[in-house]
């Protein structure tokens, strides 16, 4: 029986390219299946599981965008889970776009909202025979120190971002634990590349390697 697997992100899971942002094109700037993290995670795995990839361009934990509508994760989630259930594993990489000062500005309720996304889905009876699928909080790669001489500076609020972003992978590990999740840390394996926010292919490959380890340490575990 196949292992499944969602992973629920943002503009990192959709593959948003920071090296090609023709203007006008928002839906042309998108790095291959195959080179995106859940592509590569799904050729490393192989066999026996299925990688869904959920994910939508300004996604939030569970933050109203007033600019751009649908962003809101949380309000999302249940519909998404019984989309695709049965699920094995909700691989969650969520918290950039909540340090938009518009709609968050902060690590500490960034993290309440990946808390309240967890909660959901710990809860839920998505998973095989109606109990809860494991849930793995993927801390995202670090807003770049450099976002504040870059185009998304001024959404993001300049530099500022990149400390705020340094202060959201304790508050998610310790949301994490608290909910009985695992935890990993994208920024220990990619980087945000040329645009200060997304990761380039390379960033993608080195973090589905590092997810496929902890997706195998999940199902050893049962």
């Amino acid at each position: 029986m196949s292992k499944r697997i969602l992973c629920y992100g943002d503009s990192n899971t959709w593959g948003y390219d920071p090296e090609n942002q023709a203007e006008g094109a928002a839906y042309e700037v998108r790095l291959p299946s195959a080179a995106r993290w859940t592509g590569v995670l799904q050729k490393g795995l192989g066999e026996g599981y299925t990688v869904i990839e959920e994910a939508l361009n300004g996604r939030t934990t569970m933050w109203n965008d007033p600019v751009k509508p649908y962003r809101n994760g949380l309000s999302y989630l249940p519909a998404c889970l019984e989309s695709h259930a049965p699920l094995d594993i909700v691989i969650v990489m969520l918290g950039t776009n909540d340090m938009k000062p518009r709609i968050c500005g902060r690590a500490f309720d960034s993290a309440e909202g990946a808390g309240k996304i967890a909660q959901v889905i710990r809860k839920s009876a998505c998973g095989r025979g109606g109990a809860a699928p494991a849930v793995l909080i993927v801390s995202p790669v670090l807003i770049g120190s450099q976002i504040g001489e870059l185009p998304f500076s001024e959404e993001f609020g300049g530099a500022a971002a990149h400390e705020e972003s340094r202060r959201l992978r304790g508050f998610l590990q310790a949301k994490a634990a608290a909910n009985s999740c695992a935890f990993l840390d994208a920024a220990e394996y990619a980087e945000a590349a040329g645009d200060g926010i997304h990761m380039d292919a390379a960033g993608h490959g080195r973090l589905a390697k590092a997810l496929e380890e902890k997706v195998r340490e999940l199902v050893r575990a049962g």
